[in-house]
């Protein structure tokens, strides 16, 4: 018996060395979920665990489908879609995106948002931009299920992310739009209503101290740059009141601009 014991322990040591790590099923599933596919829903959360994603949606899918007597099959068929929608995230977002982001990155897609806008997400990617993708994200799944079209949501959110707006900023325009719906006011004119006011609040703010907003244009030499409109692709800033770079001061009156005769 102890051989076996100390044997067991080699070949888990062996296997961690090279890389690979141990999961245990979540312990609801071997519980609590239908026999017939237990084994099955365990393999397939095993695997996501060892990719480094969280798959808590996973789980309490196939325990609602359990709780709600759901064939297996079904259910089943519904915790192996919810893992490629995982991955899809994952893949989408890049490899150094978080398990939150991944998971809320899963829920946008479900919600049918546009997936070239997280891959904007993904190729902007830096400490400074990216603080709110996880809020932005969720934000995106939740308008789309007031009502706002996906690409509207996805588009305006992702473009707020990317100029840098903050946590608490798209929280409270999440909180504004609802409570526009409730007033009656079309939720895709309400989001960007709303994100345009956003907007040219991050914009006077800048304005008053000075500096750039996060991943927003720079000031133009010539006029003033403005923030993309949140409908609009990856912005670049546009300037007006621009004069043209030939244009030259008129001379100062009562002289004469001719040269003497030689």
């Amino acid at each position: 018996m102890r051989r076996l014991f100390r044997s067991g322990v080699i070949a888990t040591t062996a296997l961690a060395a090279a890389g690979f790590t141990m999961v245990r099923s979540d312990v609801r599933i071997e519980t609590r979920v239908d026999a017939r596919i237990r084994k099955e829903v365990g393999a397939i959360v095993d695997s996501l665990e060892r990719e480094g994603m969280k798959p808590e949606p996973l789980v309490d899918c196939a325990l609602q489908g359990t709780q709600k007597n759901a064939a297996p099959d079904k259910i089943l068929a519904a915790v192996q879609k919810w893992a490629r929608d995982l991955r899809h995230a994952r893949r989408l977002l890049g490899p150094n995106a978080t398990p939150a982001e991944v998971n809320a990155g899963a829920q946008a897609i479900r919600a049918g948002v546009d997936v070239k806008q997280l891959e904007r997400l993904r190729d902007a990617r830096s400490e400074q931009r990216y603080a709110s993708a996880f809020t932005a994200l969720n934000t995106m799944a939740y308008l789309v299920s007031n009502g706002v079209p996906a690409d509207t949501a996805s588009t305006v959110l992702v473009n707020l992310a990317l100029q840098g707006a903050s946590e608490s900023q798209i929280a409270a325009l999440q909180d504004d739009i609802e409570r526009d719906i409730k007033g009656g006011t079309p939720p895709g004119l309400s989001t960007v209503g709303r994100a345009v006011g956003l907007l040219d609040a991050m914009l006077a703010e800048r304005d008053s101290s000075d500096s750039v907003v996060p991943g927003a244009a720079l000031p133009s030499t010539r006029g003033t740059a403005r923030p993309a409109d949140p409908m609009a692709g990856p912005s670049r800033g546009s300037s007006v009141g621009n004069q043209a770079s030939g244009a030259r001061p008129p001379a100062p009156r009562g002289k004469d601009n001719k040269r003497p005769p030689p």
